[in-house]
């Protein structure tokens, strides 16, 4: 059986995974955590539940932990199609980062423009976000995305059947 050691994450994410009590990957971490780790592009597609947020998080935190890059802009961008999604996200970022320095910050509609602005001003190594407001950002200049190495478009389907297919795109 395979743990979450025996995949090669950085030991502060399996640290972080031991206070959770979570040994072992469920199977679509067991086959993308390996796949994400070796650099590859991934298309994921799996129930509710599965574990696909850890299967995309964990390699993500991992390279940022890997390969620090002090004083850039966001390194990784997570797209969701509802602001309750990308609360969880956060949520599941700040648990398995626990033990890290990594910054990561919420950008959705619903809440104020302006502090958004100044949080992302601090570089957040990650941003979680919905489509409509990031593009706000975008246009208003607040959005520096020259620094990014990893995209992440969580629930795909549902942004596109919503209608964020052009601002996904852009």
């Amino acid at each position: 059986m395979t743990t979450f050691a025996d995949l090669n994450l950085h030991e502060r994410l399996i640290k972080a995974l031991g206070e959770l009590e979570i040994t072992t990957p469920t199977p679509v971490q067991a086959s993308a955590i390996p796949e994400a780790l070796a650099g590859h592009d991934l298309r994921v597609v799996a129930r509710t539940g599965s574990g696909k947020t850890a299967a995309f998080m964990l390699p993500l935190l991992h390279q940022l932990l890997q390969h620090s890059r002090p004083r850039t802009d966001t390194r990784a961008l997570i797209l969701l199609p509802t602001r309750e999604l990308a609360q969880q996200t956060l949520k599941q970022v700040e648990a398995l980062g626990r033990y890290t320095f990594i910054k990561a910050e919420l950008i959705t509609g619903g809440e104020d423009f302006k502090v958004q602005a100044a949080k992302m001003r601090k570089n957040p190594e990650i941003l979680i976000g919905t489509p409509g407001r990031l593009i706000e950002h975008l246009e208003a200049g607040n959005l520096r995305l020259q620094d990014l190495e990893m995209l992440v478009l969580d629930e795909s389907d549902r942004m596109l059947d919503m209608g964020f297919s052009d601002d996904v795109l852009r």
